[in-house]
């Protein structure tokens, strides 16, 4: 095996044990990993919409926003959105200029879940910078925003190249 080829496979190695550190960690919650992030984006975004009204007659967030942010698909973001709402942890409700939007917003007992879970997840990842160290952790996150950024340009190349290719594979056959 090549230094490339060690590299790739360490590479992706790595990203598949960060992508279970974010999502098979068990911490004996209530609320599944999913559920969370979800409530994490809507508190950040209401919170935002506190300081920065861009609609002022509610403050929440569209499926479509969530679905973007968490890079999901929207009906797995309506899906989550259900689960949540049956659970009372968020609300639905129309805009009253236009009926078609639906903001979700955290409701008073959401949002008590969500604080006492956040207190919970920052105690535990307080605990992980102090014995990994902050120079680390800001390392970390420098070199995983730009991996974002860089995967991010290299999957639209390909999709657009797999998207020629096939229209061109189209018009041949």
């Amino acid at each position: 095996m090549n230094t490339q080829d060690l590299q790739e496979e360490k590479l992706l190695i790595a990203f598949e044990n960060i992508k279970r550190l974010a999502t098979r960690t068990k911490w004996n919650d209530s609320i599944p990993h999913g559920e969370f992030l979800m409530m994490f984006v809507i508190h950040i975004m209401m919170k935002k919409e506190r300081l920065e009204p861009v609609a002022p007659e509610y403050p929440g967030v569209m499926v479509s926003k969530l679905s973007e942010l968490l890079q999901i698909s929207r009906p797995t973001a309506s899906q989550a959105v259900s689960s949540l709402e049956e659970k009372g942890y968020v609300a639905r409700v129309m805009s009253e200029t236009d009926r078609r939007v639906i903001y979700i917003s955290l409701t008073e007992q959401g949002r008590l879940v969500f604080e006492q879970k956040m207190e919970r997840y920052s105690c535990i990842l307080s605990e992980i910078v102090d014995k990994v160290g902050r120079e680390e952790v800001d390392q970390l996150i420098v070199t995983c925003e730009r991996l974002r950024t860089v995967v991010d340009e290299v999957r639209q190349r390909f999709t657009a190249e797999q998207s020629a290719g096939e229209l061109q594979a189209a018009e041949i056959g």
